[in-house]
């Protein structure tokens, strides 16, 4: 949620706790966004809305997808209306239709009960590739076109949710034409061209505009309600028309280097996009590629505890406790081994009170697939009960 921004691309479920089996509300990482201080307020340019979950965070980003979502890792199942991004995104398009452009993919994603689309950036010849979170978030399967008309399998090889970054490999790929980057400090009123497969269609577009500014503060919120909210720090805006689809595509100078990666879009008239710096997405994409697991860097899958969260604070459930509320549980999952049925109320992980669904999840994203944690849960007729669980692997990204 994580955020997430306003992004580009699919939907992201606010609870991402579960791996597949639970609804998740369509909320995208594109839909409301405000700029903080004084500026207006920022939508993530997202493509038609699919539903995230997995076991990760809540994050809101602007991709394009459809559809709900549901995942047992605890997400949450508060509606399936579509972002308003996703609904306006054919007659938002904007820019001029491209048949192919270097260096830069269409990801397509496969979700609970949706899809979603965004863009991609390559960074190696055999199929390494850049991407927002909100991206590949909930994701089950993953889809990339390259310029040079093949489709990929894809696999997430880590993320950095707090940051909206991804790191992708697309299987089987080699000889793919890369990137030119540029590390540099944007320059306010330079001339840019935005990239990205606009609408989440299966067209590119291109969208021409200048940096307006070179250190923006954003903050995201889910569909729109308000919660998971997320900033962006140190990003660079532009006038270009950033639409739902753009996410994880580049941001380009007039020598055709990368300086940003779209990632959001303000939901005022006239548009504000916003991208990170190439600089800082490098920096997290090598740790990635490394490896190198950290607070804020998750390699490879997410760990599942196999639960169906409701977005609602506790109350309704488990005897009126306060905590996440659980909908359902995924057959042979970690949840299902320790006796928690829907109706119950997790009201502990590891010793910390869970206060709400997204306490629950913060916990999760820094798990991994074998990890024991204690929970604690309070069962429909009110009885308290603590075990000891070994975490799945999550069949969402």
């Amino acid at each position: 949620m994580n955020r997430r921004i306003a992004a580009a691309t699919a939907a992201l479920a606010v609870v991402a706790l579960a791996p597949a089996g639970a609804v998740v509300a369509n909320q995208t990482m594109a839909d409301h966004v405000t700029v903080s201080g004084s500026a207006p307020s920022v939508t993530t340019p997202a493509g038609p809305s699919s539903p995230a979950t997995g076991s990760g965070g809540s994050s809101s980003n602007g991709s394009s997808g459809n559809g709900s979502g549901n995942g047992n890792n605890g997400n949450s199942n508060d509606g399936n209306g579509l972002n308003p991004w996703s609904q306006a995104a054919t007659s938002r398009i904007s820019g001029t239709p491209v048949s192919s452009w270097p260096g830069v993919v269409m990801v397509d994603t496969v979700m609970q009960g949706g899809e979603g689309a965004g863009s991609g950036i390559v960074l190696t010849s055999n199929g390494i590739v850049l991407t927002n979170y909100h991206v590949v978030d909930g994701s089950t399967a993953i889809r990339v076109k390259a310029a040079n008309g093949t489709t990929y399998t894809a696999k997430v090889l880590g993320f950095d949710q707090a940051h909206d970054i991804a790191v992708i490999k697309l299987e089987g790929a080699s000889g793919l034409k890369t990137a030119s980057l540029d590390t540099g400090k944007a320059v306010l009123g330079e001339k840019v061209t935005a990239v990205g497969q606009g609408g989440g269609q299966g067209t590119l577009y291109k969208t021409g505009g200048t940096v307006t500014d070179t250190n923006e503060q954003i903050t995201a919120s889910d569909g729109g309600t308000g919660a998971s909210a997320e900033k962006l720090t140190g990003l660079v805006e532009t006038n270009a028309q950033i639409v739902p689809g753009y996410s994880g595509g580049p941001l380009l100078n007039s020598d055709g280097q990368v300086i940003g990666i779209d990632t959001a879009a303000s939901s005022t008239t006239p548009i504000s996009g916003y991208a990170i710096p190439t600089s800082a997405a490098l920096k997290i994409a090598n740790q990635i590629e490394s490896g190198s697991k950290s607070t804020a860097v998750h390699i490879g899958r997410r760990a599942a505890l196999g639960v169906e969260i409701s977005s609602q604070p506790g109350g309704t459930y488990g005897g009126g406790a306060t905590g996440a509320s659980v909908v359902g549980t995924t057959s042979g999952s970690a949840a299902a081994a320790a006796g928690i049925t829907a109706g119950s109320t997790i009201t502990a992980i590891n010793g910390k009170q869970v206060a709400s669904p997204t306490t629950l999840t913060g916990v999760l994203d820094t798990k991994y697939p074998g990890d024991k944690v204690s929970i604690t849960w309070v069962d429909a007729q009110g009885q308290s009960h603590t075990a000891t669980v070994t975490l799945g692997s999550s069949p969402e990204n």
